[in-house]
């Protein structure tokens, strides 16, 4: 079985030769790997932890992408800047294009990405490069996410609960965009993907930042929308939420998401035995290494169990693609533990035996 059959097994619900494998971490994490391993590259990396996925972005070719008063400005016009921490630098928005708008005809008239400008060079390099992978396309992210961004999230907070009109114009022009991009992705680039992966992280680990009622408004129906687009070109749907997204999950089934990421095992309601015994019909759960509790503070040994506990609980019958609970692995992870989570994920996670 190759990469590619053994995530699209698990996607559906049926178990491969052994669990499919996920990875990405800070750049900090991958010059490390990198040095450990001999390697040079991110693919060699990628390929020393035998992982079956490779996660790929659309080209962005719009002239607002610079650098400018020590800000580096996207496609959507919001600026970052870099910020550095004990373990390294990331990058913080700092600039917020739409948080001075008062009304729609503002919201309207702002100067918004074209889907015309997108292209698909580097999947299609990947296909060819990597053609035996499960390849993961994503263009930006989801309309509520995208929102907090563009107009600061304090604003769009109190836009969801005052200002209506905003918010929702604000999440039509984002999904205008993505649902434009997705189309264009499946029509001239179906053959170098499988999967559409988008983020859009609307919980704390405490639970949901907004009600269901709000969600079942501004939210499901663009992923419902998503989720028919990308199943009439044969491909699956997966959504990144952090935190506890657990009240939500019916709701997302219903609008036709087929995978779920990253799987946050210490958020309130994500124990693994719920979610597979209420939801694991309906959802491939992907991820679901507790970067808090094991990965970065337990043994190599704790993180093998976690591991095994995981595949054992999430992968039976399939619906599993074992990865670390929080897209990024930090560099405050030690690189043993890393070494035993996709040491543990490949040697011994196979279908072939009853318990790992």
């Amino acid at each position: 079985m190759d990469s590619r059959q053994r995530v699209l097994a698990a996607i559906n619900h049926q178990s491969a030769d052994r669990v499919p494998i996920t990875f990405d971490a800070e750049k900090e994490v991958i010059a490390a790997l990198q040095k450990h391993f001999g390697v040079s590259t991110r693919d060699e990396v990628w390929d020393a932890l035998h992982v079956d996925t490779r996660l790929i972005g659309v080209d962005h070719n719009d002239l607002r992408i610079r650098e400018e008063n020590g800000l580096l400005y996207d496609f959507w016009g919001i600026g970052s800047v870099e910020q550095a921490y004990p373990g390294g630098t990331y990058m913080e928005y700092a600039f917020h294009p739409l948080a001075e708008m008062t009304n729609v005809e503002e919201i309207e008239a702002y100067n918004w990405p074209n889907a015309d400008e997108i292209s698909f060079e580097s999947l299609t390099a990947n296909r060819l490069k990597n053609p035996d992978k499960a390849t993961i396309a994503h263009i930006t992210h989801g309309g509520y996410f995208k929102a907090t961004h563009l107009r600061g999230m304090e604003n769009f907070m109190l836009d969801l609960a005052m200002n209506e009109e905003i918010a929702a114009k604000i999440i039509e022009k984002v999904t205008d965009y993505l649902f434009a991009s997705i189309e264009r992705l499946c029509t001239e680039a179906g053959d170098t993907f499988d999967v559409f992966y988008m983020a859009d992280d609307f919980c704390t680990s405490n639970g949901p930042m907004f009600s269901p009622d709000m969600f079942c408004q501004y939210v499901k129906p663009y992923l419902s929308k998503i989720a028919d687009l990308v199943h009439q070109h044969d491909k699956k749907f997966l959504l990144h939420v952090c935190g506890a997204v657990r009240p939500f999950l019916p709701f997302i089934i219903e609008a036709g998401v087929d995978v779920l990421e990253p799987i946050q095992t210490s958020a309130h309601g994500m124990g693994v035995e719920g979610l597979k015994r209420d939801f694991g019909d309906d959802l491939c759960f992907y991820g679901s290494i507790d970067l808090i509790n094991v990965l970065s503070t337990g043994t190599p040994e704790q993180v093998r169990e976690e591991v095994l506990k995981n595949f054992n609980i999430l992968g039976a019958h399939g619906g599993f693609i074992v990865g670390p609970g929080h897209t990024y692995i930090q560099p405050d992870v030690p690189l043993e533990n890393i070494i035993s989570m996709y040491k543990t994920a490949y040697e011994e996670c196979h279908y072939a035996s009853a318990v790992c």
